[in-house]
């Protein structure tokens, strides 16, 4: 508890006329520079954390244009279909799909590879980031 003597003004060790009262703060209580550093550390975290979700409407929108654009060979679920297992399209589930970073796997739509034709003339690089999101959020999950 905050010992009430030290708030109180104090006069000084010289008397005059007119004290001029000073106030001292208690040798545990942070200084407000340094609790406002810390409620903008917390604030800068919270909002890094938000800025690297992806939105709901972007997921959405990502499984509209896997249905559209990507179910034909690599089927709903991911696993592909009797068409993509003939071109040995990979298992979107897979570890080794997974464990591409965001950009290889954006790369690789846009730029397609073996089998996989490339959907940059097809797809917005929005519409390409969504079909990414949404696999990493559907397929990345095991079941």
């Amino acid at each position: 508890m905050f010992d009430n003597k030290l708030w109180l003004p104090s006069l000084g060790s010289h008397a005059s006329s007119t004290p001029e009262p000073s106030f001292r703060r208690p040798a545990g209580l942070p200084s407000t520079g340094i609790a406002l550093a810390a409620v903008i550390a917390l604030e800068l975290l919270c909002f890094a954390s938000r800025a690297t979700a992806v939105p709901p409407a972007d997921i959405a929108a990502g499984e509209q244009t896997y249905k559209s654009q990507c179910a034909v060979c690599h089927a709903a679920d991911g696993a592909g279909s009797t068409t993509g297992k003939a071109l040995k399209v990979p298992d979107l589930r897979s570890e080794a799909v997974q464990k591409m970073t965001t950009a290889q796997m954006e790369t690789q739509i846009s730029d397609g590879k073996n089998n996989m034709p490339p959907f940059k003339s097809t797809l917005s690089k929005a519409q390409i980031e969504s079909v990414v999101a949404y696999v990493r959020t559907t397929f990345g999950k095991r079941k």
